[in-house]
């Protein structure tokens, strides 16, 4: 409440904004008023003093630098044309198909910022052995350096923020005050953003020509005249900023005490504070800068919002006194804004790129660490001819499964169940592949483990393995079940046979192709007749092939096939193996997930799956005599 007896009274807002309320006195008010102009014009001219001396010093050195644009990056060496830049992509459903997402969100840090990002660099295929080697030598020298590292996680945090400010106009006449502090403080980050990325290449061993030539421009940039400019400027423009800390503002009352007009009466240097406790007092802190009541507000929260005065009106116009406050503050930052406008050069977007690259290479290396680390393998893989259609793991595995694994359970022994096994295709061994055996015995989960063990490779990551050979495929494709096809007139078999239709009309002798269970949309004769003449065209078509299926008769078939058609490869049977005794229905025996190249086993092991969901004969009349539906046996 006003204090009636002096005829003035005080009351405090958030960030310092003070209502001076007083007995109508126009006299005073306008000496009041006169003094705030006064003071005004002192700190404009301060500003604009100081601003201006800043300016005519470094006048020669803002414009903008040669070298600056965009950085080296980490993903393309130096000079690949961009045209050669654009590589077939995976169709959502393939990745979809191989699980990709939990390598995904390794790769992106979990963070969704980033996973559209990760996601394409992990779905196009990149062919260039050059560009694959490239980022293989940046992921070698941050594992070789962990201190390298260290320092550029814990860069990163900033680099993000540098990077996800909001876009401003241009040019400071575009600018409001808000966009002026927002671009100070940018320009802010970006010094210390690069200052702190040049220091941490400069102290350490740097192997990779990607993180070299990163050095180097980041060293051009700090070391230049328009770099040391702005980094002398900002702490001036900072202290210009932080001097206008609040504003007091003076209401006139009428007879009846109701506020009938205001105005703006000074902006100061001081914060104001709320009411003052006892110890305030004793101290003789400066009651002028003291409110007589609660300080109301808080920080990051919007005046308008519990300031009513403050709000638009009903026609959403603009409270006057809010306008008077926008136009002085203008006035106040407009020598701030003109030192700013000529440091347009320093762009967040010279570093968006590095960012996206840098943080995919750092979660690159912690998805390494982290596998090692549960006891898998991680390795670099040797990049071998395209032309050759080359792939050579010992001891692979499928990641996605390990990284699901670990997250249920995040202790180290949670991956110590997952069977690793060689994935090998060449002329000799195998380039087509007829994987069977039991169900659930690790097949669909040995095929994704060559897709994904591909798409890391050719995104120039490490692969899941103890060593690694492998080509560059020009696209990977999948046949994996799906729901039943929608079209009228069309079922199962008709949607299998049209996609395996297309998969031929696209894939080339250097595509890698993934069947699991194809053509099993009908009878086990048609179904072999089928997948028969689909095999000898992938024969044909000399593409790396694994084609998982329960049609063991298929895979007793290789010779006959390899034999009758034309190929540069072999067709081979691969085994999901099993230990113990092999009886009628596949019962006695245990699953190893091991796949190995061998002659079908002859049984999928159905009826142990029935007997594990209860539903094979004998436990379905025990259930149904137990509801009482069918009586007991005489």
């Amino acid at each position: 409440m006003p204090d009636r007896r002096s005829g003035t009274g005080t009351g405090r807002t958030r960030s310092g904004w003070a209502v001076l309320c007083q007995r109508n006195d126009s006299c005073h008010n306008r000496r009041r008023a006169d003094a705030c102009e006064g003071g005004l014009r002192d700190t404009r001219d301060s500003v604009g003093q100081e601003a201006v001396s800043s300016v005519e010093k470094a006048d020669t050195r803002h414009r903008r630098p040669a070298h600056s644009g965009d950085l080296p990056s980490l993903l393309w060496p130096p000079g690949f044309p961009l045209t050669d830049r654009s590589a077939t992509r995976l169709t959502p459903e393939t990745a979809n198909d191989l699980d990709l997402k939990p390598a995904v969100q390794a790769l992106s840090g979990h963070d969704q910022h980033r996973e559209r990002f990760v996601a394409g660099v992990l779905t196009e295929l990149c062919t260039a052995p050059e560009v694959i080697t490239h980022r293989q030598q940046v992921i070698a020298n941050l594992l070789d350096e962990p201190a390298l590292c260290q320092r550029l996680r814990d860069l990163l945090p900033r680099l993000s923020s540098l990077v996800r400010e909001p876009q401003r106009p241009m040019y400071a006449h575009d600018w409001d005050v808000e966009q002026i502090v927002h671009r100070l403080t940018e320009l802010e980050l970006y010094v210390e953003v690069a200052l702190c990325l040049a220091e941490t290449l400069e102290t350490s061993a740097l192997h990779a020509p990607a993180l070299q030539a990163l050095h180097a421009s980041i060293q051009m940039i700090t070391t230049s005249h328009e770099f040391e400019a702005l980094r002398e400027e900002l702490p001036p423009l900072r202290a210009q900023i932080d001097a206008v800390q609040s504003v007091t503002i003076g209401v006139n009352l009428s007879r009846d005490l109701r506020p009938e007009s205001a105005t703006i009466l000074s902006i100061d240097a001081q914060k104001i504070e709320g009411r003052g406790g006892l110890l305030k007092r004793l101290l003789g802190q400066d009651s002028a800068r003291l409110g007589i009541t609660k300080l109301r507000g808080e920080p990051g929260r919007s005046i308008r919002s519990f300031f009513p005065p403050m709000e638009p009106d009903g026609h959403r116009h603009a409270n006057p006194l809010v306008e008077d406050l926008r136009r002085l503050l203008e006035r106040v930052m407009e020598p701030v804004a003109t030192v700013i406008e000529r440091y347009v050069w320093a762009h967040t977007r010279d570093f968006t790129a590095l960012e996206a690259e840098l943080s995919l290479m750092l979660d690159g290396v912690a998805l390494i660490e982290r596998l090692r680390a549960a006891g898998l393998p991680m390795c670099r893989p040797e990049i071998a001819p395209m032309g050759e259609r080359r792939s050579a793991l010992e001891e692979g595995y499928n990641p996605s499964l390990a990284l699901r694994m670990l997250q249920a359970a995040p202790e180290e022994s949670a991956t110590a169940s997952i069977v690793t096994n060689p994935i090998t295709f060449d002329e000799n061994h195998g380039r087509v592949w007829i994987l069977t055996g039991p169900n659930r015995g690790g097949k669909t989960t040995y095929a994704r483990a060559a897709g994904l063990a591909q798409l890391l490779f050719q995104a120039g990551m490490y692969v899941p393995a103890r060593t690694a050979r492998m080509s560059p495929s020009d696209n990977l494709f999948t046949h994996f079940p799906r729901p039943e096809s929608a079209t009228l007139g069309e079922g199962r078999l008709d949607d299998e046979a049209a996609r395996l239709a297309g998969i031929f009309q696209e894939a080339t002798p250097h595509s890698l192709i993934l069947i699991n269970e194809g053509l099993s949309g009908t009878n086990t004769l048609e179904a072999l007749a089928l997948a028969h003449d689909a095999v000898r065209g992938l024969h044909l078509l000399g593409a790396r092939t694994i084609y998982v299926t329960h049609l063991h008769e298929l895979a007793r078939h290789v010779d006959e096939i390899n034999a009758t058609t034309c190929g540069d490869g072999t067709v081979g049977s691969l085994v999901a193996e099993v230990e113990g005794e092999i009886r009628a229905g596949g019962a006695g025996h245990r699953r190893t997930f091991r796949i190995r190249p061998s002659p079908p086993l002859g049984l999928s092991y159905a009826s142990e799956i029935a007997e594990q969901h209860g539903i094979s004969y004998s436990q379905l009349t025990h259930l149904l005599r137990d509801r009482g539906l069918i009586p007991e046996p005489e």
